[in-house]
Order: C-alpha cells, then sequence, then structure tokens
C-alpha cells in the first residue's frame, strides 16, 4: 500500500469518528461544532481522493505518452536504417557498375594483345606502331580513369586490388607491344612478344577473378 493511499485511509477513520462524535454530542453548540469539523474533515477526504484518482490518471497518461513516443521513435530509426540501408546497397550497386564497365575495357583489351598480329599482314611499319601507340594511349586513359574511383567499401576490397594489378599489367604489356617495333634483333622480337602476350593473358586472369567477386558481392 502507497503512503497516499494509507493517508487517505487514516483520514477516513478520523472522518469517521469525527461523525461518531458528532452523533453523540449533546448541545446544540457542542453539536454544530461537531458536525462541522466531520464536514470540513468529509471535504478534505473527498478533495483527496479526487486528486488520487486523478493523480492516477495522469500518470497513466503520462507513461502512455511515454511508451507511443518510444515506440514512434523506434519506427523512425527503423525507416531511417532502411533508408540508409537503401541508399548504401543502391550507391554499392552503381560502384560495381563503374568496376564492371573497367573490367570489361581491360579484358577487351588484354584479348586484344593476346591475339594482336604484330606482323600485321602488308601493313606499314608505320601503321603498325601507330596502333601500338594508339593501343598503349587507350590502357592508360582506362588505368587513369579507374584511379579516379575511391570507394571505402570492404565488399570491394579486394576487386580493386585485382583491377589495379590488371591495368597494371596491361600497361606493362602494352608497353612491350610498342617495344616489339624498336627491337634490335629476332631474338629481342620473340622476347618481347612472349612477355607481352603473357602479361595481357595474366592481367585478363585478374580482371575475371575480379569480376567472379563482385558478382559474388551483390
Amino acid at each position: 500500500m502507497s503512503t497516499d493511499v494509507m493517508l487517505i485511509a487514516i483520514m477516513c477513520g478520523m472522518t469517521l469518528i469525527a461523525y461518531m462524535i458528532a452523533i453523540n454530542a449533546h448541545g446544540p453548540v457542542r453539536l454544530s461544532l461537531s458536525y462541522l469539523l466531520a464536514t470540513f474533515l468529509l471535504a478534505a477526504n473527498v478533495w483527496a481522493i479526487v486528486q488520487h484518482v486523478n493523480i492516477g490518471i495522469d500518470t497513466i497518461k503520462t507513461e502512455e505518452l511515454n511508451r507511443l513516443e518510444a515506440e514512434k521513435k523506434q519506427i523512425e530509426e527503423r525507416v531511417l536504417s532502411q533508408e540508409e540501408t537503401l541508399k548504401a546497397n543502391k550507391d554499392r550497386m552503381a560502384f560495381a557498375a563503374k568496376l564492371n564497365a573497367v573490367i570489361t575495357s581491360g579484358t577487351t583489351y588484354s584479348a586484344s594483345l593476346s591475339n594482336v598480329d604484330l606482323q600485321g599482314g602488308n601493313a606499314e611499319l608505320e601503321t603498325l606502331q601507330g596502333r601500338a601507340v594508339d593501343a598503349k594511349k587507350k590502357i592508360e586513359a582506362l588505368k587513369g580513369e579507374f584511379e579516379q574511383l575511391s570507394s571505402t567499401d570492404i565488399f570491394f576490397a579486394e576487386p580493386l586490388t585485382l583491377i589495379k594489378d590488371g591495368l597494371q599489367l596491361l600497361a606493362e604489356a602494352a608497353q612491350y607491344y610498342n617495344q616489339y617495333y624498336y627491337s634490335d634483333d629476332a631474338d629481342q622480337e620473340t622476347l618481347r612478344e612472349r612477355v607481352m602476350r603473357q602479361k595481357a593473358a595474366n592481367a585478363n586472369e585478374k580482371f575475371q577473378k575480379a569480376s567472379v567477386l563482385i558478382a559474388g558481392s551483390g
């Protein structure tokens, strides 16, 4: 039993006693005073009971409001979390698309270097050198495009490393492609061609691994 209820119970008891005294009082003055005091106690009792009930109702309302506010806050936090997750997924998908674009171009260039006809049939040496220079420029441009991309997403840590290594191998292959036409002898030509094709093949392998990892992270 709470202190408030105990005090109300005591006041009720005192009011009952006051009315018993008033009933047993003799004389008009004593009788009037007894009933007056008993009535004051009764009024005080009624006021105390009403206040206690109102406080209880206010407490219930306050607790209900607090509960509703807590539920509202939880719902808002859940919605916000879902929105952030959705945004993160969209950003990740957009970044993955950019990486796949780099991989597609890198794979195309590596396949081209792996299978290029260095003699070019009846093509002039100047034409062949121009093709080598053009391939090198395109690969350097792709490498620069990749370097502008940045991500802290742990899902892409390994693919980013693989793509970076693949582009480096591809750039080195392009370098050997250009150097091939400035070889001093047939042995140097053979060596540069072999290194070029090997690096291009290794680059393609890196790109394929990165592509599989990106698909798996999705």
